[in-house]
């Protein structure tokens, strides 16, 4: 540079569009391993958000005015204040992430509070519709009796659910590997002695070998969620049940193993909740219930009969 020649105006620092940003993020994101259902969900929420700030083409140019104008937009559309929250977490993260990499300066977001309200179980009535052992001889309402029957002994996760192999039972030692969790940590679970009981009758009925999903699609390849949600959603209604999720199930598990006077510990350990926090929504919720038979069980009224 020759002597005496000044630079007037500042120096701009390298712009970095939102766009390329978030093709970054969701690579980072691949890369970690993250579950499909998750990569999904943050593709959509900043994309979202993306659509929305269409004018704003660079990170310099997000700051928290503009994230409150978004969250006012989220709110102003009637959306439930648990989906927003949703929506604003999978974007926090990613803010974070172009942070992290020196994009853009550290912005707080607001996470809107809600009532954390769980939909109500299956009740014992609809259950007992539900399991009752089909007699037709349609593989696929077997199946589905056999699923239901899964869910609900173990209260575990669709996705886990589906991606389980006959290989992955030791119906001997009463235990199932799982080998695809949310937290990508194989562990053994145990199994009840009912449902080894089904589970043996099952994969006789359906002539499964050891490499063979355990609920496989009818061609025999990996069954998908929305093809199992739908044939449980058809089951249920056959069965004369409007509830339909599969999800429900694991609340349902849930609340009667708190019910039945299981600890909070070892339930955080069979839903595989990072945390105890999930757990102690389902104490909270459903340790009234346990109430009904408190005399009964209670130390002090044991004791005052005994003397």
């Amino acid at each position: 540079m020759p002597r005496g020649r000044k630079i007037y105006g500042e120096l701009r620092a390298e712009e970095h569009k939102i766009t390329d940003a978030a093709e970054e993020f969701f690579r980072h994101n691949e890369a970690k391993g993250l579950a499909e259902e998750s990569k999904k969900t943050y593709i959509r929420h900043v994309n979202a958000f993306i659509k929305w700030a269409e004018e704003y083409l660079t990170l310099d140019e997000i700051t928290p005015k503009v994230i409150d104008e978004y969250l006012a937009f989220k709110m102003s559309k009637g959306i439930k204040a648990v989906l927003v929250a949703t929506a604003m977490r999978h974007l926090r993260r990613f803010f974070n992430f172009c942070n992290s990499r020196g994009y853009m300066e550290k912005i707080d977001i607001t996470i809107p509070r809600y009532e954390t309200t769980l939909k109500e179980p299956y009740t014992d009535k609809e259950m007992k519709r539900l399991l009752a052992k089909p007699r037709s001889g349609n593989w696929v309402e077997l199946r589905s009796w056999c699923m239901i029957n899964y869910f609900y002994a173990t209260g575990q996760r669709l996705s886990t659910v589906l991606n389980i192999k006959v290989k992955d039972l030791d119906l001997t030692a009463g235990k199932v590997r799982l080998v695809w969790n949310k937290d990508k940590i194989q562990k053994w679970m145990p199994l009840s002695s009912t449902i080894v009981k089904i589970l043996r009758e099952y994969i006789r009925l359906s002539d499964l070998s050891e490499e063979d999903y355990l609920f496989p699609e009818y061609e025999g390849g990996q069954l998908n969620s929305r093809s199992a949600q739908n044939a449980i959603a058809k089951y249920n209604k056959k069965r004369g049940v409007k509830k339909t999720s599969i999800h429900l199930f694991r609340h349902t598990f849930a609340k009667n193993y708190i019910i039945a006077g299981g600890s909070p510990a070892k339930l955080q350990y069979l839903l595989n909740h990072k945390t105890v926090d999930m757990t102690m929504k389902y104490v909270n919720l459903y340790g009234s219930e346990v109430a009904t038979d408190y005399d009964l069980f209670n130390p002090l009224d044991n004791l005052k009969r005994r003397i």
